[in-house]
């Protein structure tokens, strides 16, 4: 029997059957034979949640092969396509039309059905999730019948499929809401943390695209603010230095010798805080740089980690951090960076955490070096799930979290309407599986 890793390999499944259909009719096959079976089944994409909502023990599918492009409208600016392609893929293939997604987050190795399963962001004040740009789903129940799902035909359903958590049915195909294609002007810079808190709102709205990462245990972080501008030509730096230079910044130091020191931290604790002040001097070199949108919302997230990301309502961010800076008292070990950004307040999406209200979202991780299972990091991630629970928080989906129904029925409004329609289209609870048992009993 395989076993199934998720990304940061903290968590695995060995499914019964494994499947990859190659075409609607195999899919509609399988879901009918599972149906008959009542077996408990879940989509798979790149695996790249640090949770268990992807894995299954019974029955997991692979939608690897509904990788197509369906139809670019340049017209109405919109982007038809199945739920395997890659956002890495949609960055390659749309600006060959001179268009490009709206936003997007950190990593582009993720199935466009998975990103708008789980309300996926990236950040700027004025710009929702990516689910928030969707206008229609194609989705398959699990009794094989196959239908397009628009806003207008029925709207509290779409507001539900539009953050659905894999919980319907199978999302085979997407209509996406994209933009004309832009560049991103980036100026970089080394911005103190009490600095931050004190100015937060001149500096989440000066900028399109503004994010924070915070080096705990440290006064320092490094602000981005990425302007929209009209494309150009960029102009490469090439040379053979510049390649040296760059292998020697951002692979050798910036990756490799990083995870050495975060591997001899496991035993020696007390180095976290030196190595968090070593990289924010480092990191927090001033830099201006412009180039396509893509290359620089995404970045390298290092090697594997445990992360926690929560979405906090935008008026209690200031509290919720400073309250979270000051735990670190009794927390020694805090990894960098904690990541701080922004979304508007939306309402495309029943479940996402950035419904009904502009957001800051806070990620913090515990890195495993050289893959190495450990707890030290969970002492701290209680007290940042707490402090963040507290300050009215709605944990990231596709991260662990330790909430349950109750504590959501309280976080979303419309939670019920969510679960009434859910259990229409799944009345046996085949998709729910062990991750969802307790937001879903």
């Amino acid at each position: 029997m395989n076993e199934y890793w998720n990304w940061a390999r903290t968590f695995r499944c060995r499914p019964r059957l494994y499947a990859e259909p190659k075409s609607i009719d195999a899919l509609r096959n399988l879901l009918i034979e599972i149906n008959q079976t009542k077996s408990k089944v879940r989509v798979i994409g790149c695996g790249h949640s640090p949770s268990s909502l992807a894995m299954s023990n019974e029955v997991l599918i692979s939608l690897k092969y509904f990788n197509e492009i369906i139809e670019i409208d340049t017209q109405n600016m919109e982007v038809h396509c199945q739920s395997g392609v890659l956002i890495r893929t949609l960055n390659d293939i749309l600006p060959q039309h001179n268009l490009c997604l709206p936003v997007q987050g950190s990593v582009n190795t993720l199935t466009i059905g998975g990103v708008i399963s789980t309300a996926t962001h990236g950040s700027g004040i004025q710009y929702g999730s990516i689910s928030s740009y969707i206008r229609s789903i194609t989705l398959m129940k699990l009794n094989g019948d196959l239908n397009e799902y628009r806003f207008e035909n029925d709207e509290d359903l779409f507001r539900c499929l539009t953050c659905s958590l894999g919980t319907f049915g199978i999302i085979v195909s997407i209509r996406l809401q994209v933009c004309p294609l832009f560049h991103l002007e980036l100026n970089q810079y080394s911005l103190e943390f009490h600095t931050l808190l004190n100015t937060l709102s001149i500096h989440y709205s000066s900028s399109d695209h503004f994010r924070y990462m915070w080096y705990p245990h440290t006064n320092s972080g490094v602000a981005y603010h990425l302007t929209r501008v009209t494309p150009r030509m960029i102009s490469q730096k090439n040379s053979f230095l510049s390649r040296i230079f760059s292998w020697f910044r951002y692979s050798l130091i910036g990756h490799h010798f990083c995870e050495l020191l975060f591997y001899f931290s496991l035993y020696m604790p007390s180095l976290v805080r030196k190595i968090n002040t070593f990289y924010a001097k480092i990191d927090g070199k001033s830099l201006h740089k412009i180039d396509r949108c893509d290359k620089l919302f995404n970045f390298d997230c290092l090697f594997r980690q445990y992360a926690s990301e929560w979405a906090v309502p935008l008026d209690q961010a200031v509290s919720c951090l400073s309250e979270l800076e000051q735990s670190m008292e009794n927390h020694k070990n805090v990894h960098f960076p904690i990541e701080i950004r922004f979304s508007k307040a939306e309402d495309l999406s029943f479940l996402s955490p950035g419904y009904g209200r502009e957001t800051c979202w806070i990620n913090t991780v515990a890195y495993r070096p050289y893959g190495v299972d450990h707890s030290h990091h969970r002492a701290f991630f209680q007290a940042f799930e707490k402090i963040c629970h507290k300050h009215h928080g709605r944990p990231h989906w596709a991260k662990e979290h330790p909430l349950k129904q109750e504590d959501f029925i309280q976080l979303y409004p419309h939670w019920n309407t969510f679960q009434q329609k859910r259990k229409d289209f799944d009345p046996n609870s085949l998709l729910i599986n062990d991750c969802l048992q307790h937001i879903f009993p």
